[in-house]
């Protein structure tokens, strides 16, 4: 039930904001790549709809703020997020412990889907689509939410 509704906001809103394929590549690649990585996770299910649809919402704004900057940013967007998701995937949730097993899987299918990342980008650019630009941002906010969810459960241990 809980992706029917994020799918239903992301259509809803890429219908609203006239930005449809670029909320479906959001949705896309926020979901393969969090599905591994893991990091911040709300205490409650509302939080969580807040914060995702808050972080569609910024992905879409940045693009539009963004849109006149130089192509090769984009890629140094995609790096950070890079650097940032190989070094600390999957990032453990206290409420789901994952064994040494599914953490191995994890952080190869993390590495795997970000090796892949950008020859999407690059496909997508060779053809003229702006659409690489909501992978990259897409792919920093997750990095940015592994961060958040690294330092909240630490926090939470305190």
């Amino acid at each position: 039930m809980s992706s029917v509704i994020g799918i239903l906001i992301v259509l809803a809103i890429g219908a609203v904001s006239g930005r449809f394929w670029e909320s479906v590549i959001f949705y896309i690649v926020f979901c393969f790549t969090r599905l591994f990585s893991g990091g911040f996770h709300a205490p409650t299910y509302l939080l969580c709809k807040i914060t995702f649809t808050s972080v569609l919402i910024s992905v879409l704004a940045l693009d539009w703020l963004l849109c006149g900057i130089v192509g090769y940013y984009w890629y140094v967007l995609y790096l950070y997020s890079f650097i940032i998701i190989c070094r600390f995937a999957p990032v453990e949730n206290s409420n789901k412990k994952l064994t040494e097993y599914e953490k191995v899987r994890s952080k190869v299918i993390c590495i795997v889907e970000m090796m892949i990342c950008p020859l999407v980008m690059l496909l997508l650019n060779s053809i003229n689509s702006e659409l690489y630009h909501i992978a990259a941002l897409t792919l920093f906010s997750v990095a940015n939410l592994m961060l958040l969810g690294i330092f909240y459960e630490r926090r939470k241990k305190q």
